[in-house]
Parts: C-alpha cells; sequence; structure tokens
C-alpha cells in the first residue's frame, strides 16, 4: 500500500531543511506525537547525505482483530537519508521498522520550494507480511500515520512561529 502526505511550510527549502535536521526539534516534534523513550542516535552530515537515525516507542490503538500482531506501545527504530547535492529540491528517503510486527514503513522525502516557502512531500510504502489480514493491517498504519503525520504539521506551525 502507497499514500502520500504533504506539508507545506511558509518558510523556504533552507530553513525547512534546518529545522527538520535539528535534533531539539525532532525530539519536541516526536514527543508531540506522542512518542516516549525517544533516544536520537545520529543526526548529521555523512559526505554528501544528512543521516538521521532515532528510536522511540509509539502509541497504537489496534482493533481486537489487530492486538495480535500490534500492541498499545510499539517500538520503532527510524532512519532518514538526505542527500545534500541538489540545490533548490531535497530529497531523501526513510525507513521505519516496528520492532516484533512484520510491518514496515519506507519511502521517499522531497522538501521543494513554492511560491509561498516551501512543500514537504512524503511519499510512504507500508508493507504488512502477514497473510489475510495484511490489507486491513495496512489501512491502519495509515490512519495512524496520517493522525501522527496532522499533529506533526500542526506542532512544526508552531515551531516556526515561535522563531
Amino acid at each position: 500500500m502507497e499514500f502520500t502526505v504533504k506539508h507545506s511550510y511558509p518558510v523556504s527549502v533552507d530553513t525547512a531543511f534546518k529545522m527538520l535536521t535539528n535534533e531539539d526539534y525532532l525530539q519536541e516534534k516526536f514527543e508531540t506525537t506522542g512518542a516516549t523513550n525517544i533516544e536520537i542516535m545520529k543526526c548529521e552530515e555523512e559526505g554528501d547525505e544528512f543521516v538521521i537515525e532515532n528510536k522511540r516507542e509509539i502509541p497504537s490503538n489496534p482493533p481486537g482483530f489487530a492486538k495480535k500482531f500490534i500492541k498499545a506501545r510499539n517500538k520503532v527504530v527510524g532512519k532518514d537519508v538526505w542527500d545534500l547535492s541538489g540545490k533548490k529540491t531535497k530529497k531523501g528517503t526513510f525507513e521505519l521498522n516496528i520492532k516484533g510486527a512484520p510491518i514496515k514503513l519506507s519511502g521517499d522525502l522531497t522538501l521543494k520550494p513554492t511560491k509561498k516557502g516551501s512543500d514537504y512531500i512524503i511519499n510512504f510504502k507500508v508493507k504488512v507480511g502477514i497473510p489475510l489480514i495484511g490489507g486491513k493491517i495496512a489501512k491502519l498504519v495509515e490512519a495512524d500515520t496520517r493522525k501522527n503525520q496532522e499533529l506533526d504539521y500542526e506542532y512544526t506551525i508552531e515551531y516556526l512561529e515561535s522563531l
């Protein structure tokens, strides 16, 4: 399953990128979406890439049929890799692995200029390795992800206004 989320920011690509790769911002953003036990292991340039690696526990509210596979709190390991060679548009990839669950999220990140600032576009790919109910679980993952992205966006706009 694939889906896309777009956030429009009233700041330049460079300003948005600095924010998206700021360790303090990331910590606070994760907390805003209900994450706990947050650990940012890496948040730095490596050659012509910017790499962010983190661990956190995230809340979920799975229905009865999915409770065998998805817990109320899930440990997630994430990695974002941004290509620093682009000038006007920044591109990257990400992976999120849910520990103990046959679910993986991955995808592409794009930060591009607009007339009013910049757009942050996240293309998600959800893979669920469970026969028969995998599609239903993927839809739950999409719903949870969209909800978290709304909280993320609200926090980010407030963060930008406070700068």
